[in-house]
């Protein structure tokens, strides 16, 4: 190849590699390693370069669901260079250049203890060869890497076992989590790191870490959930060994029991059946057929003549048998479940029942006909119940979970849904049950009350007390539905008056969506 030509296209490389390495200074301007986390040494540890087509392509992050650059630069001088020349001539000229800038300044906040460098080609076409290259480069600085595991060791000793200092913020939190993860970097043992996350889980409840404990749970699970996919399942089965499976069931655990969405219980299941069925794990058996082991046994299982009740933590499942339709039986279902709740159970949970009873639902659209909304339904045939019921409901709900008996969607339902629909079509008692609900749906992502608001409003059409209610309902959602019953009730002139005097305790913005839910685009109109 000529040398001028090679010469060009490898000074245009780095053109592009300068103005990245720019733009990091003026993004943090007189940092250096640790000088802003006691546990960073540097931010890059990636680039894939992509030389095709008379361009190159620089990804900086490992996003396989990045398909733009994070720099594109011309390069002419690319087409019509041959795959072997570019392979034997340019790619060792690139790495060694690279490199020196890699290992160039120790106390420099650029780059990570290590790094990988991704060079992709693709050549014009040549009917006898492969015109395509990719080579992965690991670059490795022991010496900053034993610095950082010197600090970590430091850290985990002073502050997860000593604890005499607490986490600093989120960022050092996470940057532990990294780390820890490392296998690299700190070379534990599965039973080790195991151990040390316990302690760190432990940690976080003190007063001084309060305030961390759920982004730590939160870091945790995700670098767990990175090694199962990044490691674990790369490995071949009849290469794994128990402790890596281990681990792999203690992040299952982890994601059911620290998980902040719904959809983290079925899937740390999901990798628990795994575990058992294609690791022949009796670890994972024990833990889907009897759960953690944490819930004492009375909690977990009831039966008399009349009723049988079972319960496993992991699997969030409530098994209720139903063998004598009385009341009796089912306040003591009530009394199980409750029981459960405030002893820890998951409250992204499912019931399983069974009863001689007629099948029977809430009278709403839109709502699953599930097993769970089966069990709430019956249970509203006994008024004696009811106050009971509220309390279910005031311990069932909690932002951010949902039945699991209901696919992941528009129809999802926030625990407690049932009873607090049943309970607020019966009695304006349960207004105050009703409103708690409100404040505490995902307004973002649940839209099945919807449906309940449009009875509630024919239940109780317009008065000083549903009015509130009613409004409360419509910010509690992003539904994008007009409530034409209730357009219709504001026909009646006391009922805008109403409406106008109740408004004064709203925003503007607040005011705009309520008006839409009555009236459509047409709000304005409606207003004069």
């Amino acid at each position: 190849m000529n040398k001028l030509l090679k010469e060009k296209i490898v000074s245009t490389t780095f053109e592009g590699i300068d103005k990245i390495i720019e733009n990091e200074y003026k993004n943090h301007p007189n940092e250096k390693s640790y000088s802003d986390c006691s546990l960073q040494e540097g931010y890059n540890d990636y680039l894939r370069l992509i030389f095709k087509k008379g361009t190159i392509n620089y990804y900086r992050y490992d996003f396989s669901w990045r398909t733009s650059p994070d720099l594109k630069i011309m390069c002419e001088e690319l087409k019509g260079i041959k795959r072997d020349d570019f392979v034997n001539e340019i790619v060792p000229e690139i790495k060694s250049k690279f490199e020196k800038i890699f290992f160039k300044d120790k106390d420099s906040f650029l780059f990570r203890y290590k790094f990988l460098l991704i060079i992709e080609f693709e050549g014009e076409e040549d009917l006898l060869k492969d015109r395509t290259y990719k080579k992965e480069f690991y670059i490795e600085n022991e010496e900053r890497k034993e610095e950082l595991k010197s600090k970590m060791n430091g850290y985990i000793n002073d502050v997860i076992f000593e604890e005499k200092k607490p986490i600093k913020d989120n960022r050092e939190c996470c940057i532990f989590c990294k780390n820890l993860l490392d296998f690299n970097l700190m070379g534990y043992s599965e039973r080790r790191l195991i151990e040390i996350i316990e302690k760190g889980l432990q940690t976080m409840k003190s007063i001084k870490n309060k305030k961390l404990e759920k982004e730590f749970q939160n870091d945790i699970n995700y670098q767990l959930q990175k090694w199962v996919n990044e490691t674990f399942l790369m490995i071949e089965s009849n290469k794994i060994t128990e402790e890596q499976i281990d681990l792999y069931i203690y992040k299952a655990l982890c994601q059911i029991k620290y998980g902040t969405y719904s959809y983290d219980t079925k899937f740390g299941c999901d990798d628990l059946k795994n575990a058992m069925n294609k690791y022949n794990s009796q670890k994972a058996k024990q833990y889907l057929e009897k759960g953690s082991g944490v819930l004492a046994d009375e909690l977990l299982y009831f039966k008399d003549e009349n009723l049988e009740c079972k319960a496993n933590d992991i699997t969030s499942i409530i098994n209720i048998k139903i063998k004598n339709e009385d009341i009796k039986s089912y306040e003591k279902s009530l009394d199980f479940i409750i029981n459960l709740l405030v002893n820890s159970f998951p409250h992204s949970y499912l019931i399983k029942f069974s009863s001689k009873f007629e099948k029977e639902f809430l009278d709403i659209k839109g709502l699953v006909k599930s097993s769970t909304h089966r069990f709430f339904r019956r249970i509203l045939d006994f008024p004696e119940l009811y106050d009971k019921l509220e309390i279910y409901a005031k311990t069932a709900m909690k932002e951010f979970e949902l039945y699991q008996d209901v696919e992941e969607g528009e129809k999802s339902c926030l625990p407690g849904t049932y009873a607090v629909f049943g309970l607020g079509l019966y009695s304006e008692k349960y207004f105050p049950l009703v409103q708690e609900y409100f404040s505490k749906v995902d307004d973002e992502h649940q839209l099945v009350h919807q449906y309940f608001i449009e009875k509630f409003i024919d239940r109780y059409g317009v008065t000083e007390k549903s009015l509130p209610l009613i409004f409360e309902g419509f910010l509690s959602g992003q539904f994008d539905k007009v409530f034409k019953n209730l357009g219709k009730l504001m026909k009646d002139e006391e009922n805008k008056k109403l409406l106008v005097k109740e408004l004064e305790n709203f925003d503007k913005y607040e005011k705009e969506t309520i008006l839409y839910s009555i009236w459509g685009d047409k709000w304005q109109k409606f207003l004069l």
